[in-house]
């Protein structure tokens, strides 16, 4: 059996009403002159037609003053645009960089090399940490599927843009539960020498389209609609297949494969990122030392898996280590499709992620708690590690709260072959 949601119609959700973004650009050089980012800024059009709708941009030069510019940030969150992204300049670049979170800025001992900065001491304005409002692993995986040279930035602190980034964040914290805020988010763009101010634009131009049919498709979930709803052009439908574990979500990913969909498995990214000789590897070893290691050089996954899944705080851990490369990966790779109608990201932490909006219909499947219980005694998981691992993942409302289409898989094999025979017809139109 399968359940979607319906396609809907006219209202303020209609993914036909523009996208409101408001894009940033930072001077940073003499009076009188501009910095790369706004070189960039100023390029991009202010009036943008998408597969998925169309696009408004509203562009603005950010003052110098660090704390202008940070009441500027604070006052476009509070103009309610879908999408708010600050673009500023870094000398050291050799692609464009996306962010991954700002630190307060009262906080940062190191000040940018120029731009925006102010000699008096502030008192601290919030959290020390807070991240950006959008998944930016997936936005690198995407803009390099399309041939851009892009690469993911964790540099925080010590680079400009920060303080606006960490401002815009705060506000927008603030105004959690007073409707939905903005996907918020930060990029670098390297001296014209490096990346002309043109191909610059066009990567920026190419990130808002997805950012904005993100937003779109967020207004349709939240109006009850199908993400479905929001055109995609001539490219593949991106679906997101989640479940619990034991579900059954592997062999509906075997089944859609069967049937023509390009499946991109997050667990075997995440074992790729875990290799011998892998960064993300050494990271892990580090992390959470020698014990985690076998006597090969290789991860001992089992005693990995023995103290994440009992101990909350060394699964953030692990999973701040793994899962921008996981998530960059797989983007990546789903758009590298061939000549596939659709695209399927398996993934198990897809609501715990949230990641719903990425895709243009996520798929969740489920079954009774018995049924789950026995498959995963039959792969030898005793029933108390099998329960404390259910519990470590979202709830079964919280996935169907984010589901497009809902597979059951309480029944025969037979059953599940006819609900993803069903589901096939639903995502290709027949």
């Amino acid at each position: 059996m399968i359940e979607h949601r319906a396609t809907g119609q006219g209202g303020a959700a209609d993914p036909a009403v523009p996208t409101r973004v408001r894009l940033t650009g930072v001077e940073t050089l003499s009076p009188g002159t501009t910095g790369a980012s706004w070189r960039a800024v100023r390029l991009v059009p202010e009036r943008l037609v998408a597969p998925g709708g169309r696009i408004t941009v509203e562009r603005e030069r950010l003052p110098r003053s660090r704390a202008q510019a940070m009441a500027a940030a604070r006052a476009a969150v509070l103009d309610r645009p879908e999408v708010l992204l600050h673009v500023s300049a870094c000398p050291s670049a050799t692609a464009l960089r996306v962010e991954t979170r700002a630190v307060d800025p009262d906080a940062c001992r190191r000040q940018a090399p120029t731009g925006l900065r102010d000699r008096a001491p502030r008192p601290p304005c919030g959290p020390p940490e807070l991240r950006a409002r959008w998944l930016a692993s997936a936005m690198v995986g995407r803009l390099r599927a399309a041939g851009h040279r892009v690469e993911l930035s964790d540099t925080a602190g010590s680079c400009e843009g920060n303080a606006a980034l960490y401002a815009a964040l705060k506000a927008a914290q603030d105004r959690d539960g007073d409707g939905r805020a903005p996907l918020i988010g930060l990029v670098h763009v390297p001296p014209p020498q490096v990346m002309a101010p043109d191909v610059a634009s066009e990567v920026l131009t190419d990130l808002l389209v997805e950012l904005s049919d993100q937003a779109r498709r967020a207004r349709c979930a939240e109006a009850g609609w199908s993400r479905l709803s929001v055109g995609r052009g001539r490219r593949a439908l991106r679906v997101g297949l989640t479940g619990g574990i034991g579900a059954g979500k592997s062999t509906v990913a075997r089944l859609l494969r069967a049937r023509g969909a390009h499946v991109v498995d997050a667990d075997a990214i995440a074992r790729e990122v875990l290799a011998p000789g892998a960064p993300a590897l050494a990271a892990v070893a580090e992390a959470f030392g020698p014990r985690v290691m076998a006597a090969d050089g290789a991860l001992d996954r089992a005693a990995l898996a023995e103290i994440v899944f009992s101990d909350p705080s060394s699964r953030a851990r692990l999973e701040a280590l793994t899962l921008p490369r996981v998530a960059e990966a797989a983007a990546e790779r789903m758009e590298r499709h061939g000549r596939a109608r659709v695209a399927v990201y398996d993934v198990p932490l897809l609501t715990e992620g949230a990641m719903a909006d990425l895709f243009d219909c996520v798929v969740v499947v489920e079954a009774p708690l018995k049924a789950r219980l026995s498959r995963l005694a039959g792969r030898g998981t005793a029933r108390t590690q099998a329960l404390e691992r259910m519990a470590n993942q979202a709830s079964d409302a919280q996935r169907r709260a984010v589901a497009d289409v809902v597979v059951s898989n309480g029944s025969s094999p037979a059953d599940l072959v006819d609900a993803v025979d069903r589901l096939w017809e639903h995502l290709t139109g027949g």
